[in-house]
């Protein structure tokens, strides 16, 4: 017979909610004897830590004391407390000194020559004044600058973008055998097709060449870069650099361990912090022509890895020859780091709008207005790649805002395109910047179709020479 259990509150665990009833409505079982008992939202399971005998939490869940009447009636030896360094887990108060020595959240007591904190942050401000300031989202702001702001928004979308974006769905030859397994499954084709087209521009746009160094940022777990060895008539005359500051399970790059000839190197470090100068030998002992690439950069990583390719080279021989970013998740974009600021400013945006145009950037991927467990039931193969955009934006949600638009005459389908206007115009702003700081040939395309992904375009740099 089914049990249900109750879901400590902890002051450390977010987004977690009571385990009676997961967000069918269907019951939730008891957790296996021994295992822990906190119910992992995220993952629509309990924790499977082993407990202590008697323990119904495991200690990275045993809830925080939430009173001073609480935290008094815990013996000391039980305590547990958040680390100094990354909050988001805890240790025993009483081995605090030991768990600071062995933390993987501790920071290097030196840094690589490579990591230069804020290098590719741009104009920062100071932190108690961002606090300060309340951001202006489709959430508050009033229906008349919305409506003002939309105005403004086509305007520019109509001036600078409109019959600009060139459509190029391309195929790469190396991928052809893997897009023909029947065996794969709607996501996991969509990843493939994407990575085929993105190959196929590289090659169009005479980027894949033997000698060259190919960085990819925000790597994840390095699919890109593996069809991209592949790809390249002979790896082992290049350099393969992977950047991202998470560690990620069944990285693409392990299926390479037998290939000694290829030289592929992983960096865990925040963009913001990657300076390519210090990047020894790999950059520095002799001229390397680098090519920047990513796949589906989100929101501000884009403008971090822009001016990590456009400035941070500046010091060492080895030069940019190429850039070919996949671009999304616009909702998450900063203005301090943000490249297209002049752009924006000339068309009379403020700092201001900006925040208001990054959420409206949302419409785009959101504009249904059903929840995501929704949409997945209708699709039935969903691609999750942007489910963090669904969450993050959840105003359609709202009977009020189905009201609002109702009202100012926003229905689904003008809410789309108002979104997709919208991150083409931040976009924009980008390939200006990349136009006025280089001398490359810079384009924007659409590369997948939207039934794809509907995070479907890029920027693309090339030598005016070798121009697709």
């Amino acid at each position: 017979m089914s049990e249900t259990v109750n879901v400590p509150s902890s002051n450390n665990q977010q987004g977690n909610k009571p385990a009676q009833e997961n967000s069918t409505g269907s019951v939730i079982q008891k957790p296996e004897p021994g295992q822990c008992g906190f119910y992992v939202q995220r993952k629509k399971r309990f924790c499977r830590m082993v407990v202590k005998p008697g323990a119904q939490y495991c200690g990275e869940h045993t809830p925080l004391p939430a009173t001073e009447h609480e935290l008094g009636s815990k013996p000391i030896s039980e305590l547990r407390v958040p680390c100094p360094y990354d909050p988001k887990h805890t240790c025993f108060a009483t081995r605090m000194d030991k768990h600071l020595k062995i933390c993987n959240s501790k920071p290097p007591s030196t840094l690589p020559q490579y990591i230069v904190p804020g290098i590719n942050s741009g104009s920062m401000r100071p932190a108690d004044l961002k606090l300060k300031q309340e951001k202006l989202t489709i959430a508050n702001v009033s229906d008349e600058k919305l409506i003002n702001i939309i105005g403004q928004l086509m305007s520019t979308y109509k001036r600078f973008v409109e019959g600009n974006i060139l459509v190029e769905r391309l195929e790469h030859a190396v991928m052809e055998d893997e897009l023909n397994k029947h065996q794969y499954g709607t996501s996991t084709l969509k990843h493939l097709i994407q990575n085929s087209s993105l190959l196929g521009q590289l090659e169009k746009s005479g980027l894949i060449e033997n000698g060259n160094t190919f960085i990819e940022f925000g790597s994840g777990r390095g699919q890109l870069t593996y069809w991209l060895t592949r790809a390249v008539s002979d790896p082992s005359t290049c350099q393969f650099i992977l950047v991202d500051k998470a560690s990620h399970r069944h990285k693409f790059d392990n299926r390479l361990r037998d290939c000694e000839d290829i030289e592929m190197v992983r960096l865990r470090a925040d963009i913001q912090d990657l300076s390519l100068a210090g990047l020894s030998p790999f950059l520095t002992e002799q001229r390397e022509s680098v090519v920047g690439i990513s796949k589906h950069l989100c929101g501000a990583a884009t403008d971090l890895t822009i001016r990590c390719l456009t400035q941070t080279l500046e010091e060492c021989p080895s030069e940019m020859i190429g850039m070919l970013i996949a671009l999304c998740c616009h909702h998450r974009c900063d203005w301090s780091p943000y490249v297209g600021k002049e752009f924006l400013t000339e068309q009379g945006f403020t700092e201001e709008d900006f925040t208001l145009l990054t959420s409206i950037t949302s419409w785009c991927t959101c504009g249904s207005g059903k929840p995501r467990e929704q949409k997945q039931k209708e699709q039935k193969s969903p691609s999750v790649e942007h489910a963090a955009e669904l969450d993050d934006q959840s105003e359609d949600f709202n009977p009020n805002f189905k009201d609002r638009y109702t009202r100012l005459q926003l229905d689904q389908a003008t809410r789309e395109e108002i979104g997709r206007q919208c991150k083409r115009v931040l976009d924009f702003g980008r390939l200006k910047y990349l136009q006025d700081v280089s001398v490359m040939d810079v384009k924007m395309k659409y590369y997948v179709d939207p039934a794809v992904s509907l995070e479907n375009a890029l920027i693309v740099c090339t030598r005016p020479l070798t121009s697709g």
